[in-house]
């Protein structure tokens, strides 16, 4: 049986890595990007896209958006990007989605959510996704209403981060659901299916690869300060990673690696992932400064989070190095009361 359809052989602590050391090897050299978040003075209020050039902080622009409706720490994934495209949710009257033209982020569309907040979003090939606290909805490219939805199996206002593999979609719902829309080739939705063999527990931020999805669970429901790492392929758990780190919470994916914020150990975990899962996982690939930390984004060699310290948002960035290890590049002010998501943009060029 291969390590990654093993779940008895799968043994996982901080510092412990599982299966071959070679992988990809990320120079640590200077990138040109920018780093973004939402910022504002309170939920409910109107938000501001707000992106910093990575290397410097220095402002590079900010994009007025609508209210939000989520702090950071109840959803994921609400800033995410594909090609030349950027979808924002966390928007009280929809979701927006924008194309990147050097660097700037340019023609807004307003995706409609039938009055819904939208939460959480992803990208596909034919489309944008949107997540509702009841509902997910497909949005082909160049529409803005609608043309699939379907409603959520447990739709309590739970619902906290949606992602795509190259068949479903899966959503997360922390009251404890995780749930499969399979695609058809136009990109629709299908009923959503429940995921079968998943610890209980609170699930928030998940990541998905070509066939597998990474789904960290936060809080177990046996024991709440404990964490574990959920692999699913398709409508069934094929692996499980425990892991010593408290409240993994949210994941992200590039390259070839994944990366799991852990705010109750304030540590980041990084693992190499193969098509159906993870061939390494480190518990603790960086020990995090601040209070808290949040959502995650990678590209580029580069992790970005968004924490907080000394009561206010910030964006904290690394280099991906060889193994699963991060070696930090810098702290970033966001400049807002409040903060919820990370993205990485490519840089401003004119």
């Amino acid at each position: 049986m291969s390590f990654v359809r093993s779940v008895a052989t799968v043994v996982v602590g901080t510092g412990v890595v599982v299966g071959a050391l070679s992988g990809t090897s990320w120079a640590q050299r200077q990138v040109d990007a920018q780093v973004c978040s939402v910022g504002s003075a309170a939920v409910g209020q109107p938000g501001t896209l707000i992106c910093k050039d990575l290397q410097s902080g220095a402002p590079t622009q900010s994009v007025p958006l609508g209210p939000t409706v989520a702090a950071a720490g109840g959803i994921a994934r609400s800033l995410v990007s594909r090609d030349d495209r950027v979808l924002v949710t966390n928007q009280a009257n929809g979701a927006v989605l924008f194309r990147v033209g050097h660097g700037f982020l340019v023609n807004p569309l307003v995706l409609r959510t039938d009055g819904e907040g939208s939460l959480s979003g992803a990208l596909g090939e034919r489309g944008a996704y949107v997540l509702t606290g009841t509902m997910l909805r497909f949005f082909p490219f160049g529409q803005t209403t609608a043309t699939s939805g379907r409603p959520l199996l447990v739709g309590d206002g739970s619902a906290a981060a949606v992602t795509l593999t190259k068949r479903f979609a899966y959503v997360s719902e922390k009251s404890g659901s995780l749930e499969a829309f399979a695609l058809s080739d136009d990109g629709s939705l299908g009923p959503a299916t429940a995921v079968s063999g998943v610890s209980p527990g609170v699930i928030v931020g998940i990541t998905g690869l070509d066939r597998a999805v990474v789904a960290p669970i936060a809080h177990l429901a046996s024991n709440a300060n404990q964490s574990e790492i959920a692999v699913v392929d398709g409508l069934a758990q094929v692996q499980r990673v425990p892991t010593k780190e408290v409240a993994a919470c949210w994941a992200a994916n590039d390259g070839g690696e994944a990366c799991v914020a852990n705010p109750g150990s304030m540590t980041v975990s990084c693992g190499r992932t193969g098509a159906d899962g993870l061939l390494s996982y480190t518990g603790a690939a960086a020990t995090l400064p601040g209070e808290s930390v949040f959502d995650l984004d990678m590209g580029q060699g580069v992790v970005v989070l968004q924490g907080l310290k000394g009561g206010a948002p910030f964006l904290l960035t690394f280099h991906r190095t060889t193994g699963d290890f991060l070696t930090p590049i810098g702290e970033i002010a966001v400049g807002a009361p409040l903060a919820a998501g990370a993205l990485l943009l490519p840089a401003i060029s004119r």
